[in-house]
């Protein structure tokens, strides 16, 4: 267990800036909650090198350091799946592969199961279920995904016999997934991967309805925490691995700030041995909070996502570790506007950042262009944050 205590104050990343929020009580209900209010001061981070001196555009790291890439919400169905079988598997990479590339494990969250036949499976009564061609598989290989987290809202879309064949077919395509189980312990057992030395574990987990989705003792599903579980989840991760990531599906959809009861759990993870923390669900982009100089982004949004909105929002987000500690971080601004980008999210130039409408790109560009030291917008165009302690 790393050394030093809870802060009284939070440190976000709010829309483009590193702030401190105020909050307060305990676990809150899942979804439904009041957004918590806040407070924001400027926090410190880091601003050097270029995107070339970094190594991205090279397409390789510092040896010494391990780039793990993160994307938001990945939903291969709806309008997608013609386009895909028109344009190809890769085409909704075609703006972002470099940056894809230049990590050494790419990690997502994927909201659609793959199921060959529907016939006879009645979906969940939801507005929206989905469910996909096991072959658009093809699609996550074409991003290098490396490991999926499918403790959301949709994986159980159509029941077991569709989380089933996801298994299948994700572990025949060789890319990794965590946060479901044929039963509550399986579905909260964390997953491994070897990289450069290091092993990660990965934790997800689901804090969205339906409560039928989370699993039991004797019901496949997702994981679903409670204090005491993550704490004690998160503890033997830490005993079996050098770094450890926390997923976590939560908030309120296109709601900019977390609920309280996102702030207390990613802070319950971070105590107990987590290293990062990533969330995602509200198709938003969400404050990024330094806190005991590891990293939570509260949201991440959307990646890609076959629905048409002009609501969404999405960032990737690479974070760098040394040792066995994030050193820093790039945002990637992304345009997932699908009425504009076709289902391929796009790189943006920071002229174009107004068109996103996030407040927290906003801020961190106010904050960026106000010369604080814990945000830089990189001549490359994304930003650069490193701890404050760094």
């Amino acid at each position: 267990m790393r050394e030093g205590g809870p802060h009284g104050l939070m440190r976000l990343i709010s829309a483009f800036l590193l702030a401190l929020v105020v909050c307060a009580g305990s676990l809150a209900e899942t979804p439904g909650t009041a957004p918590v209010s806040c407070r924001v001061t400027s926090v410190r981070t880091e601003s050097d090198a270029v995107l070339d001196r970094q190594g991205v555009a090279a397409g390789h790291t510092v040896p010494d350091t391990l780039t793990l890439g993160v994307t938001g919400d990945i939903m291969l169905g709806s309008w997608l799946i013609e386009v895909l079988k028109e344009k190809g598997s890769a085409w909704p990479f075609e703006d972002v592969l470099p940056v894809l590339r230049s990590t050494d494990l790419l990690v997502g969250n994927l909201e659609s199961p793959f199921l060959s036949d529907t016939t006879g499976i009645t979906p969940a009564e939801k507005t929206y279920t989905f469910a996909v061609p096991p072959g658009i598989i093809e699609t996550i290989t074409a991003g290098g995904f490396d490991l999926v987290g499918l403790a959301n809202n949709h994986i159980l879309d159509y029941g077991p016999a569709g989380l089933f064949e996801t298994w299948d077919t994700l572990d025949s395509a060789g890319i990794a997934h965590v946060g479901t189980g044929l039963t509550k312990a399986e579905a909260h057992t964390h997953t491994i991967l070897d990289r450069k030395g290091r092993q990660v574990a990965f934790l997800a987990y689901s804090h969205t309805f339906p409560e039928e989705f989370w699993a039991t003792s004797d019901r496949p599903g997702t994981a679903h925490a409670s204090d005491e579980g993550l704490a004690r989840e998160v503890r033997r991760a830490e005993a079996a691995a050098d770094l450890v990531v926390v997923m976590f599906h939560w908030g309120g959809e296109l709601l900019e700030e977390p609920r309280e009861y996102q702030q207390i759990l990613a802070r319950i993870a971070i105590d107990n041995g987590a290293d990062l923390v990533i969330g995602h669900h509200p198709h938003t982009i969400q404050p990024l909070e330094w806190y005991r100089d590891r990293l939570i982004a509260y949201s991440l949004g959307n990646f890609i996502f076959g629905s048409y909105t002009s609501t969404a929002k999405g960032a990737i987000l690479l974070v760098r570790f040394s040792e066995d500690r994030p050193t820093g971080a790039d945002l990637y601004p992304l345009d997932v506007n699908n009425f504009r980008r076709g289902f391929r999210p796009g790189l943006m130039e920071p002229a174009r950042w107004p068109l996103l409408n996030s407040a927290v790109i906003s801020s961190l560009a106010d904050s960026a262009a106000a010369g604080h030291r814990g945000v830089k917008i990189d001549n490359a165009g994304f930003f650069r944050l490193v701890p404050p302690g760094l």
